[in-house]
């Protein structure tokens, strides 16, 4: 029997101290003109340093500032204060050395799986050529599992293929740091279980050189794919209430790893600083 890369030894983990740097956040914060209302502030004063090859979840509720401070690491929105550097660089823009998968795929509908894939590849390796670039996608398809569905349109796929290629087409272009904005929210419980072995399997046959940062509401989510997870305040101002070690073992499978003492309590840990408790006092009813 064929073992699974999911199931392979383990190379050994490195505490963020023992990583070279990859993403640093220092003192982001994020304003917004509001109409009428003057100026919004999503997040204020995030610091945050992420290890090379970590994966790091970004939770919170509805509003908090999540996918904003996504954003000032992908460049698509640049802070009002303070600096984003990825690899000791500054970000004033998106770059290549940032793949960027999105909840709704972004895939373009009037090409194929092969062809969306190929246009990211093209137009981040100009220097190669049409024969190398052919190879870097059919190898990132083949990853994912979809070598046989490459000449098909988006709508022709399901949900979760479509997220595979969104996948594939993010790793195809070799980027240092991969983001994840709420990639699985949309999949039924099955198709994201599935969703997140092969993320990690990607991770794996890549040797985690990847820093990977994913925004996501579901602890589980969070839990099973990270190494940190990091808890935001509410808005408007938010800003990161915990920082929470995950400190289970790699490799992970779901169904042995939920019995676990540790897995309950950071479970636990993390849905307390989410949920609100609000107690009621006892009242007569008549």
């Amino acid at each position: 029997m064929t073992t699974s890369l999911i199931d392979s030894p383990d190379v050994p983990v490195l505490g963020i101290q023992d990583r070279p740097v990859s993403i640093e956040v220092k003192n982001v914060t994020v304003s917004f003109k509001s109409s009428g209302k003057g100026q919004f502030t999503a997040v204020k004063d995030i610091d945050l340093t992420i290890g090379k090859g970590e994966i790091v979840s970004i939770i919170g509720h509805s509003g908090c500032g999540k996918s904003t401070l996504m954003n000032t690491i992908s460049g698509m929105v640049s802070p009002s204060a303070g600096e984003v550097l990825v690899n000791g660089k500054r970000v004033t823009g998106p770059g290549p050395d940032r793949g960027i998968v999105f909840q709704n795929y972004s895939l373009l509908p009037w090409l194929t799986v092969y062809q969306n894939v190929y246009q990211a590849v093209d137009a981040v390796m100009p220097a190669c050529s049409s024969e190398e670039k052919a190879e870097i996608v059919i190898r990132n398809l083949a990853m994912v599992n979809l070598s046989a569905h490459q000449d098909k349109r988006p709508g022709q796929l399901s949900g979760g293929m479509k997220q595979r290629v969104a996948i594939a087409r993010a790793f195809s272009i070799n980027p240092s740091v991969l983001l994840l904005d709420e990639p699985f929210g949309a999949l039924d419980a099955l198709t994201k279980g599935s969703m997140h072995v092969e993320l990690l399997k990607l991770w794996n046959l890549d040797n985690r050189d990847k820093t990977i940062v994913m925004v996501t509401h579901d602890i589980e989510e969070a839990i099973f794919l990270s190494d940190r997870v990091v808890v935001m305040n509410d808005g408007p101002s938010a800003t990161i209430n915990q920082i929470v070690d995950i400190n289970l073992p790699r490799p992970r499978h779901k169904k042995d790893i939920i019995h676990l003492p540790e897995y309950m309590a950071v479970h636990d840990k993390l849905l307390s600083l989410l949920v609100k408790t609000y107690s009621i006092d006892d009242e007569v009813v008549d």
